[in-house]
């Protein structure tokens, strides 16, 4: 049964490989930490594909971008910088669930545009502002003048 298992995954593996045009997103800097560089491949594909079907946007490789694992870190974190489109993992070594987890998270990120951002912050502020109209600045002189 293990054997079947093993077989599956591997056909799978294949399988994901020919159906990526750009299998290469994830760029590894190992720092003498083993990976399976594959795995890591498909893993991020496949996280980038599921966020794209489960938005429903008309492309799936809208949701692909580059990636740099960062593996001995032992400051484990996830940036990403849309300014300048740079995305990092940093692990301190190598998990399937927390790669795939940040990947995730970057897809996430990466999926909303600049535009939209802008516009949530936008709306947030303006919602912030209606429910405490009082500024910072004007808390910050009040507690001064005590």
């Amino acid at each position: 049964m293990r054997r079947q298992n093993e077989m599956v995954f591997l056909l799978g593996v294949l399988l994901a490989l020919l159906a990526s045009p750009a299998s290469a997103q994830v760029t590894i800097v190992k720092n003498g930490v083993t990976v399976p560089e594959e795995k890591a491949q498909i893993l991020f594909n496949m996280t980038c594909r599921v966020v794209a079907e489960e938005f429903h946007l008309p492309e799936p490789t809208a949701a692909r971008f580059p990636v740099t694992l960062v593996l001995g870190d032992s400051n484990e974190r996830v940036l990403g910088d849309e300014l300048n489109q740079t995305y990092f993992i940093y692990m301190n070594r190598w998990d399937d669930v927390q790669f795939t987890t940040s990947a995730s998270r970057l897809a996430l990120q990466h999926l909303i545009s600049k535009e939209r951002k802008a516009k949530l912050v936008v709306e947030i502020l303006q919602r912030a502002e209606r429910v405490a109209p009082v500024s910072a600045r004007a808390l910050e002189a009040a507690s001064a003048r005590r």
